[in-house]
């Protein structure tokens, strides 16, 4: 059955959180940091969970998963989800941003439901735009990632572009999620201050 495929997920946590203007991943939450707590929640959807956290490896002192510094390095989320992919056990792997606190199980496996063995990627379409850092993506996507870098490219969404995927639309989430809370980024402290309310 489709939605029982099994999946690898990548915490995508090398962001440089210039806007917060400290780490973000370790901003408390619920008495830990920030990253524990996403760590924690998708250690519920999947036993192969790892972190990927840019130029350096980080966080190895709170965290009991694997952590891998970008393979390739300076090159935003692009280097995160190829570093993570060469490394997941599985065919297909979630990638998830770090700031990312509210996602469910039901969210997800709306995305799952379109592994069909057809597409490469699986990535949610809001307010009329692709999610490339909440996605799905089959190892696949290793090589294309390689023809773009090669061309200097970075962009994941010229990888969506360049794989076969499947998008689910907005009206899809909001019918096991009406107000879109599992899509919530933390990009300033005041982002954090509001989700920290939503969490009580």
């Amino acid at each position: 059955m489709r939605s029982e495929r099994v999946f690898s997920v990548i915490i995508l946590a090398g962001g440089r959180s210039q806007r917060v203007g400290r780490e973000k991943a370790l901003l408390p939450w619920g008495g830990r940091t920030l990253i524990e707590h996403i760590v924690a929640q998708c250690r519920r959807w999947s036993d192969d969970v790892l972190v990927t956290s840019g130029d350096r490896v980080r966080y190895q002192e709170i965290l009991d998963v694997p952590i891998f510094a970008d393979a390739i390095r300076d090159i935003g989320p692009m280097g995160g989800l190829y570093t993570g992919l060469k490394h997941a056990r599985y065919e297909y792997s979630l990638a998830v941003a770090c700031d990312m606190p509210f996602i469910t199980r039901a969210v997800i496996d709306l995305l799952r439901a379109e592994l069909d063995g057809s597409v490469w990627a699986v990535v949610p379409k809001i307010e009329g735009h692709r999610v490339p850092t909440f996605a799905l993506y089959h190892k696949k996507c290793l090589s294309v990632i390689e023809q773009l870098l090669a061309q200097r490219c970075t962009s994941p969404l010229a990888l969506l572009d360049a794989v076969p995927i499947a998008i689910v639309p907005e009206e899809r989430f909001r019918a096991v999620d009406p107000t879109l809370r599992s899509f919530t980024n933390i990009n300033t402290l005041q982002d954090w201050e509001r989700s920290l309310k939503l969490s009580l």
